[in-house]
């Protein structure tokens, strides 16, 4: 019967399913039929029931590969532009399609393809990766675009940035001093002395370089920040180049540094220091968490935390190191200091070196590091050493100081704001006049008083900093501080990052709770005012991998702040929108620029654009960015009841936003654990939830009335005086309950494993979520 029906219709394909592979068989039959195949050797059983010509299991010539089936490993040109791999060898279709030189990485394929990612062991933690495959760039045109941009660019003559071996001597001076420029300044990372890495350079033959892993390193970097200059000043170049610029020579860093591991230095140390910095700018997070470890060990093995000797001016008949090295071990010390206490963000158990071991003094000034001038710093506890001698000691430890060690300062005083954070549950209510926070805000303002003209972040030092290629240093250097200004001021906020153990305000705390919300949105505008201003002057001076995650979380908390707690009159709080929508698209901008330097900033310049379109917002006309005001008329007020979770065991992981190096970094690690949570009582809610709050007695400057902004709506035509259209602003005047979206979901979400961001989602989608801001 089958036969007579299939004699009875035209022809059409023919299809013989096999047990892991589909092959189509153009047949002059006239039925579309689906035909198992048993596999049996020269013909099989089912096809001679139908008298058929069997293709063979092992004739086939066309196989069709499954659609969902992703290769393990993708070649290196496909994965820097992050897009689909055929996993062809020794050449892939995207690579032959461009003519591009395929390359993969020398890990071992497993045995089985068919494992799961969960049981996939993870020994490869130290090996480089970038960010995994997003839907976008899985599309034909977006994958050619990409690789016919980085063909184009190695065609270039700038292609040598992208060799496996080191260039020339011309070159290689080329890129060491683009990285003293540019990266040397930033953060903690002047360490290296650069008159006597340069004759160090210039005294070793060419050959030797090869195998000195710091070499390797400071060229990666320095070759990033010699593209962004090139792309930037004399032709553009694809964001993907700029960030594959160099990216062998940080392989063979990586690898110098392991296979040396039984051999500490102090250049070694150097070596982890810088890698550690690269795989945050490629989000390699796994790896940045392993060498921050790796780092303090190093440190310990070197003992670098003890001064080399109590001779601090090395004036001794016996000295066996110069001023220079000692300040340069300083330095290093100091700056492993500075990364542990940014990668533990105050979580005791994550945080592996302590003030007390640290019997160093601070940093001195650049001018006396460049110059090999011994002198006396303050302690980071305050006071000189000890051991340093009475009688030559300077009446104020300050004026040897620089930027350097005020920024050390300022960490420590951040690591104790951010522990503080976590230990809500045992602190002094925050308005009590000696309460923790109080000692800590005294603190912080203190520090800031205190800072000398040279370091402030006014017109003049801008440009003096400029000249001294220290202004990427000075943006980063109050972006810190008013970030940790945004930790500690929180405490008002908890809905923000959803604090546990938040402070229940009573009716008579309204008034203090108003004065942190808007602190907090007033430190969060200052952020988006420096990064603009930095970025002003060209796209090198906010490179630092730390300001992606400083600008999205000031988009964060002025969103917030406008959309969910200001309740000013309608009148007062248009103009405060007004004035702070250039802000929040100086931010997106900045977030595109860093792009070209931070691959995180690619997913947190999209979730940052997708919130502004959500409140109708033009993300591409910026309008002119206002003077930063400091003492607005406009307060806040908490008009939302947050949920808590609390976890059935401790870990850091409910303690740390999203975006911190220990969340992300597990993220990356197939085989974690991870402790179930329970849902937990919340606190009593200072109102009921979605109720509207009458403002407090006391008026507050451009405060007139008390009536609730959703009892008394006005028509947005009633305002006037702007010359062109404006945004719309509806979505802000809305009441919370009539948002789309819940304060919640303004925070990046902890699945990072589909694109590097979790796109938005509900609060019941949400799932378990961080409580720290990231670092």
């Amino acid at each position: 019967m089958l036969q007579d029906a299939i004699l009875a219709v035209p022809e059409s394909y023919f299809i013989v399913i096999c047990p892991s592979l589909i092959f189509i068989h153009l047949l002059t039959w006239p039925f579309l039929e689906q035909v198992k195949c048993d596999e049996r050797p020269n013909g099989c059983a089912n096809c001679e029931k139908l008298h058929l010509e069997c293709s063979g299991y092992q004739r086939a010539s066309n196989p069709v590969r499954g659609g969902g089936k992703r290769t393990y490993r993708s070649c290196n040109n496909c994965r820097l532009a992050r897009c689909k791999c055929s996993g062809d060898r020794p050449v892939c279709v995207a690579c032959r399609e461009n003519n591009l030189q395929c390359s993969y990485e020398n890990t071992p394929k497993p045995s089985s393809s068919s494992t799961p990612s969960s049981q996939r062991p993870s020994g490869a933690l130290l090996t480089a990766s970038t960010p995994r495959d997003s839907t976008d760039d899985k599309s034909p045109s977006r994958r050619s675009s990409i690789l016919s941009a980085l063909s184009s660019a190695e065609d270039s003559p700038l292609s040598w940035l992208c060799s496996h071996e080191l260039p020339g001597p011309k070159h290689l001076r080329v890129l060491v001093m683009s990285y003293f420029q540019n990266f040397h300044p930033l953060r903690c990372f002047a360490f290296i002395h650069k008159p006597s890495f340069l004759r160090r350079l210039d005294e070793r033959p060419t050959s030797s370089l090869q195998d000195n892993a710091l070499l390797h390193i400071v060229c990666t970097l320095g070759a990033q920040f010699y593209a962004l200059e090139h792309s930037d000043t004399v032709q553009s170049l694809p964001t993907i180049f700029i960030l594959k610029a160099g990216c062998h020579w940080a392989k063979t860093a990586q690898r110098l540094l392991l296979e040396n591991t039984g051999s500490i230095s102090v250049e070694g140390l150097m070596t982890a220091q810088l890698l550690y910095d690269y795989a945050l700018r490629m989000a390699n997070f796994s790896q940045a968490f392993i060498l921050s470890a790796l780092m303090v060990r190093m440190a310990q093995a070197l003992q670098i935390n003890l001064e080399y000797s109590t001779d601090l001016y090395n004036e001794g008949p016996n000295v066996d190191l110069s001023t220079t090295v000692r300040e340069s071990r300083r330095r290093l010390m100091w700056s492993c200091y500075v990364t542990d206490v940014l990668c533990g963000s105050g979580v005791d158990q994550l945080m592996l070196v302590h003030e007390k071991d640290i019997k160093i003094q601070l940093p001195c000034n650049d001018w006396s590091f460049l110059h090999e001038r011994a002198c006396i710093t303050s302690s980071l506890q305050g006071g000189a050493l000890d051991i340093a001698p009475k009688d030559l000691t300077p009446s104020d430890l300050t004026d040897n100081m620089g930027m350097l060690a005020f920024f050390i300062q300022q960490t420590e005083i951040r690591k104790r704001v951010l522990r503080y954070i976590k230990h809500l549950d045992v602190a002094e209510m925050p308005w009590l006049p000696h309460s923790e926070f109080a000692q800590l805000s005294l603190e912080l303002r203190s520090w800031h008083q205190s800072l000398p003209t040279n370091l402030q972040f006014i017109s003049s030092t801008i440009y003096m900093r400029k000249e001294s290629s220290q202004l990427g240093a000075l943006c980063l250097f109050h972006c810190s501080f008013h970030q940790t200004m945004c930790d500690l001021f929180r405490i008002g906020t908890p809905a923000v990052y959803k604090l546990r153990s938040a402070f229940h305000f009573p009716p008579e705390q309204r008034s203090f709770q108003k004065e942190l919300q808007w602190t907090l949105f007033k430190s969060a505008r200052t952020l988006a005012a420096i990064i603009a201003e930095a970025e002003r002057h060209g796209p090198r001076m906010i490179g630092d991998s730390w300001l992606p995650t400083i600008a999205y979380d000031s988009n964060r908390i002025m969103l917030f702040y406008l959309t969910q707690l200001s309740d000013s009159p309608r009148s007062s709080k248009f103009d405060l929108i007004l004035n702070t929508i250039p802000y929040l698209q100086s931010n997106l901008k900045a977030l595109k620029t860093m792009k070209t330097m931070n691959v995180v900033a690619d997913g947190l310049a999209r979730a940052a654009e997708e919130m502004l379109e959500k409140l109708g917002v033009d993300s591409n006309n910026v309008l002119p960015l206002p003077n930063v005001i400091l003492d607005d008329p406009y307060l806040a007020r908490l008009t939302r009841e947050s949920a808590h979770i609390a976890p059935s065991q401790t870990a850091p992981d409910y303690v740390l936003n999203p975006l911190s190096i220990y969340r992300m970094a597990r993220n990356q690690i197939p085989e974690r654990h991870q402790p179930e949570s329970v849902a937990s009582r919340s606190e009593p809610s200072s109102t009921p939830a979605n109720s509207n709050l009458a403002p407090s007695d006391e008026a507050y400057p451009g405060q007139t009335g008390t009536t609730p902004v959703q009892q008394r709506p006005e028509p947005r035509d009633a305002y006037t005086g702007l010359d062109t259209p404006g945004p719309n602003l509806d979505m802000f005047f809305a009441p919370p309950a009539g948002l789309d979206w819940q304060p919640v979901d303004i925070v990046v979400g902890s699945d990072m494993t589909a694109e590097g961001l979790l796109p938005w989602v509900g609060t019941s989608q949400m799932g378990e979520l961080m409580f720290e801001p990231p670092n």
